[in-house]
């Protein structure tokens, strides 16, 4: 089974993770990638697969959960399968939203990106230039070194755990549907890098993935680099390039049956939350690209309980 032709969802490329479990049923197409985390099987993306499998594939994931003695937790699912996930007696409350871009026609005009514009020219100037992995350089063990060496300085510099679950990988020379842009310095030295992985569905295309840099990096080496890989992207034909989950960040009114606890404390972190996640400043770095579309996602809970939230928290690496 390939399990791509399945996903509608700018960050289904995660659901493909090895560190995934895909929960399938015999005579029905389509999965649901999920890890088990302290009482929960917990979930990512919703139901990967077609509308008409849906129901009878999440109605029999909740039975085996349910026999296996876990509580379900489903993460990051999309607007269009809340209806379905209606059917069952959940707890639905908004996580956050995914941000996108559409590259037809896109360029860098106008007054909204003239801080945008400013960054990259500071980077040029700066003597910084950007090259793909496996085109102007080599795709080896060597050259992954090095971005585990930014990557490993970067979460130092943080002082962070990697996170987990929700978040892209470096991954290996060996991937191919992977592609990662690396800034380098006037001396040709790594810098930082960003990678990208496919999106499928209705809007196909890239999303922009796992972002990492040297502490040091001068302004505007990562918005050169993700410039750089846009403008080669839309060479190809490229539709839409997705920015990816932003938690925290909601906008529009709760469902009625949703948790009130849990919507006080999204906004919460939303303002106050930077220890978990920077939500804000992530949300204002996709903003500045002239975003075209903002999508809630949603956590649903069967039920939405303090322990799932702390199940997920743990999963993540978050605490």
């Amino acid at each position: 089974m390939e399990f791509e032709q399945f996903i509608d969802h700018p960050s289904g490329f995660l659901a493909l993770s090895p560190h995934n479990q895909r929960f399938t049923v015999t005579n029905l197409p389509g999965f649901i990638a999920y890890r088990e985390q302290g009482q929960h099987w917990i979930s990512f993306g919703g139901v990967h697969a077609p509308v008409d499998a849906r129901t009878e594939l999440l109605r029999q994931f909740l039975t085996q959960a349910q026999q296996q003695r876990r509580k379900v937790l489903a993460v990051q699912v999309r607007q269009n399968q809340v209806p379905l996930f209606q059917q069952f007696p959940a707890t639905i409350n908004q996580l956050g939203s995914n941000f996108s871009l559409s590259l037809k026609n896109y360029n860098l005009a106008g007054t909204r990106k003239m801080k945008l514009r400013h960054k990259i020219k500071q980077a040029q100037q700066a003597g910084l230039h950007v090259v793909e992995i496996g085109a102007e350089l080599p795709k080896d063990e060597a050259t992954f070194a090095q971005l585990f060496e930014i990557s490993n300085h970067w979460l130092a510099a943080k002082r962070k755990k990697e996170l987990n679950f929700m978040i892209g990988e470096i991954g290996t020379p060996a991937e191919t549907q992977r592609r990662i842009f690396v800034t380098l310095n006037a001396s040709n030295q790594p810098i930082g890098f960003i990678t990208y992985v496919p999106a499928w569905g209705e809007r196909p295309g890239y999303l922009h993935d796992l972002t990492r840099r040297l502490p040091n990096a001068p302004p505007g080496a990562m918005e050169l680099c993700n410039i750089r890989a846009l403008q080669r992207l839309q060479a190809e034909g490229v539709a839409w390039l997705h920015f990816g989950f932003t938690p925290f960040i909601v906008e529009a009114p709760e469902l009625p049956d949703a948790n009130r606890i849990m919507a006080r404390l999204v906004r919460w972190l939303r303002q106050y939350g930077r220890v978990i996640y920077p939500a804000a400043s992530q949300a204002a770095y996709k903003l500045k690209w002239g975003i075209d579309s903002i999508e809630p996602e949603y956590i649903i809970g069967f039920p939405l309980s303090f322990r799932a939230i702390w199940d997920l928290l743990v999963l993540t690496r978050s605490l």
